[in-house]
């Protein structure tokens, strides 16, 4: 089984408000990883929250899925992702895709693709591609769940990734979601102009 770890614990503090509670489609940020997470065969979730928590839990339901804090938000999204993997420890996880909440917008055709590229096997990690640029989510395997609990803070799980290339795929995509991330009101912005323009990166409710 391959669960998913969303991290939604950051301050938020170049947006002004939760990122997690923006809104795309007529759902939330949040709300639509999870969706996108559901549509690609992913039904464990674990959503790591921060100092946000109340609120968010206050105006999205999250009971179907694993809801964690972190406390020190400000170890950066690898504290979150250490949180998350102590959860799924115990649990029979082959590998954990980490999907930040700020990309909300990757296609669910782009999980997929990492999903299938994951299960031929023969690598541990799937990072996904797009214009010679590697973004995010990224699906790292059991075999170095170790190394994220134990690895040094200031990289965080790029330490992971970097550290021995033969182990990682890295999957081209046509799909320029998962090299952005929506952390200001401009890129947001950006995003919501895009969306009324037709763009279809953004998984509609059919496909979510």
């Amino acid at each position: 089984m391959i669960a998913a770890i969303i991290t939604a614990a950051g301050a938020s503090t170049r947006m002004g408000q939760p990122k997690a509670l923006l809104h795309v489609r007529g759902e939330t940020f949040l709300e639509t990883v999870l969706h996108g997470c559901a549509a690609s065969g992913i039904n464990r979730c674990v959503v790591v929250l921060g100092p946000d928590m109340d609120k968010i839990l206050s105006q999205i339901d999250l009971s179907g899925v694993s809801v964690v804090q972190n406390p020190s938000p400000q170890t950066g999204p690898i504290g979150s992702i250490r949180i998350a993997l102590e959860v799924l420890l115990n649990h029979p996880v082959e590998a954990a895709l980490v999907w930040h909440v700020d990309c909300p917008h990757v296609s669910v055709s782009t999980v997929t693709m990492m999903i299938d590229r994951y299960r031929q096997g023969d690598i541990d990690i799937v990072v996904p591609e797009f214009d010679g640029r590697r973004g995010h989510p990224v699906i790292f395997g059991r075999e170095v769940f170790d190394e994220l609990l134990q690895g040094p803070d200031g990289e965080g799980a790029r330490a992971v990734v970097r550290a021995d290339p033969s182990r990682v795929a890295v999957v081209p995509v046509a799909d320029p979601a998962v090299a952005e991330d929506i952390d200001t009101p401009e890129a947001y912005e950006e995003l919501l102009r895009r969306l009324d323009s037709g763009d279809t990166s953004l998984p509609r409710s059919e496909d979510a």
